[in-house]
Formats: structure tokens, sequence, C-alpha cells
């Protein structure tokens, strides 16, 4: 109806990705200041209204502007919330299993709405699909806002990370802090082949129901993979854990190189893939501590938007360019070892 295409929703999609990078830092201070609630109810009513506008488009533009409205306290924005509240919430290694478990949250949510929207779609039409989940959102946030009460702004005591900490100009300061952007822009950088796997696997003579199968068992596994890492980090510690993770991510571009190891490729992907909510959380509280956290994870969450926005597209050029996606897999799984040595470098000394 409003000939969105291919290239319209990669705009889209680029336009609200780049809202929520925009939008994170400056959250993390407010939620450091007042406290994740009063984030999660604006959230609530700005994404539905952002929903809502989606029903009401009449032209390409104003799906665009919406899709940037929504970016700004969307997915991203619930993302933050979540692990601030885990990390307020629990300490120790039972901080990383719960993280885990949380953050798969969102994996399970979108199978469960890629399950029930086409039929919607095709009972309602897409208009009022949106009009409904625009209701959804907005009842499932002033639940959210009900059952955190007033214990988000409780001051957060973790056994792993000393109860001062730094600043949030301190960490500015710091080069450590721009080691893990790094980093976080790297892990969120080669999520980016999320969106080609599809024509990956297509590339490598699997037929479409097959491709369906792979890439429901693939979703499937990013959700089971944040659990497994958040255990594993609980048993291991984020830093060695996370490093150990870092290395399997790299290796599955290696093996989704070749047909006959995609079985194993696939779930090394979907784990690797789980690093950017639920190992930079715990990494960046282990560095710079309790005192400003909401505030400086607002900063390293905002470098993974950064890298989801400018890898998404590279990938799909560099097949236009090249007729493949080799060279790509292979530029990530290079930089994904030189982010493990970044890692161990930030931890190298004592902070």
């Amino acid at each position: 109806e409003l000939g969105l295409g291919r290239g319209s929703f990669t705009v889209y999609y680029s336009l609200m990705t780049a809202s929520g990078a925009a939008s994170i830092p400056l959250l993390g201070q407010v939620i450091q200041k007042k406290g994740v609630r009063l984030i999660a109810g604006i959230s609530a009513a700005w994404v539905s209204l952002g929903f809502l506008a989606f029903s009401l488009a009449g032209s390409l533009w104003v799906f665009y502007a919406a899709g940037a409205w929504i970016g700004v306290f969307g997915t991203a924005c619930v993302s933050l919330c979540a692990s601030i509240i885990v990390q307020q919430s629990y300490s120790g290694s039972r901080a990383s299993g719960v993280l885990g478990i949380v953050m798969a949250g969102s994996g399970v949510g979108g199978m469960l709405v890629s399950l029930f929207l086409p039929g919607l779609i095709q009972e309602l039409g897409w208009r009022w699909s949106y009009r409904i989940l625009a209701v959804c959102w907005l009842i499932l946030g002033i639940c959210a806002v009900v059952l955190l009460g007033n214990g988000s702004k409780r001051a957060v005591t973790r056994s792993d990370a000393p109860a001062d900490g730094m600043t949030r100009s301190q960490a500015l300061r710091s080069p450590k802090l721009y080691l893990l952007l790094t980093v976080s822009f790297i892990l969120s950088a080669a999520c980016g082949i999320q969106q080609q796997l599809p024509s990956v696997l297509s590339g490598h003579g699997f037929a479409p129901e097959r491709v369906g199968v792979l890439m429901s068992f693939f979703t499937a596994a990013l959700a089971l993979g944040k659990i497994v890492q958040g255990l594993f980090y609980g048993k291991t510690g984020a830093v060695r854990g996370g490093i150990a993770v870092i290395g399997l991510f790299a290796a599955s571009f290696a093996l989704l190189l070749f047909p006959g190891l995609t079985w194993l490729g696939l779930p090394a992907l979907a784990v690797g893939m789980g690093t950017v909510t639920t190992l930079m959380p715990l990494i960046t509280r282990l560095t710079f501590g309790n005192r400003e956290y909401a505030a400086i994870w607002g900063i390293v969450y905002s470098a993974a938007n950064a890298g989801t926005l400018i890898a998404a597209p590279l990938f799909g050029l560099s097949y236009d360019l090249s007729g493949s996606y080799g060279g790509s897999m292979v530029a990530s799984s290079a930089l994904l070892v030189g982010s493990m040595a970044l890692m161990h470098l930030c931890f190298r000394e004592k902070r």
C-alpha cells in the first residue's frame, strides 16, 4: 500500500537504530538520577504512540518518522532498563544467571509475535494489527511500571565490583571506557550478519524449506544461548568466560563458510550474538563499579547500536560487490579476535 520494499525497510530500520543510539546515553543519565520506573512509563506511552502512528501512516515519510520516534524509547531502551534492573536486584554469580534468563525473554517474545502476527495481519490488515500492538505494548508497560514500584531507585550492591566505582565523568577520562566501546561496537557489528543469514544459507544450496527450519533453529538457539551464557559467566567469571565466548563467536563465522559445518556454525553464532546484551553489562559493571553504572552502561550500549547501524548494510554491500559473503565473514572473525585482545588489555592491570 505504501510501496515499502526491501530498500525502504532498510531505511526505516536504520532510522530506528540511529535514534536509539543517540538517545541511550541520555536515558542512562536519567535512569541514574530518577530510576528505571520513570523511563519505563515514558516508553510505554511513547512506543504505543509510535505504533498508532504506523497504523495511520498515509505516506512512506510518516512510516519513517514513526520508526525514528519508536527508536528513542523502543527495544534498545527496553534492553537498557532490563540490564539495569537485574544489576540493581542481584549480586555475584546470580546476576549473571538472571541476566541471561531476562535477556532470553526478548528472543522468546520475538518468536511469539512472529507466530501470531502474520495471521493477525491476514485477518484484520496491517493497520489494525499495529493498533493492537500499540494496546499490548501500553498494557505491558503499565504492568512493568506497577511491578517496579519504588525499588527501581535502590542502590546497587555487587560482590564482584567495588561499592564506590567511577562517576560518568571519570569514566569518560578512562582509556578503559574506549576499549569497551570498541569491543561493544565490534560485537554488535558482527551481529549484522543476522539480516543476511537466510541468504547465506540459500547460497550454501539449502532449499527454502530447509532454510526456514534452520532459521527457526537459530532463533531458538539465540534465546537459549543467552541463558547458557549467563550460567557460564556465573561459573567462570565475566572476563575469562567472555573471552571464551567471543572466541566461539569468531569461530562461528569460519564454520559458516562451509555448508557441511552449518549445524555447528549456527548455534555458535547464536551464542556469540548474545554477548551484546548478556556479557557487556557485566563487563561494564566489573570495570567501572556501582556508583554511576546506569549512566556509563548507556554510553557503552550506545556503541553497540552504532555497530548495528553501520555494519548491517555493509554485509549486504559486501555481497553486492563480490558476489559472496566470504570476505565480510572473514573480516568479522578477525575483528572479533581483535576484540578478545582488547578485552584482555582492559583487564590486564587492576583498575
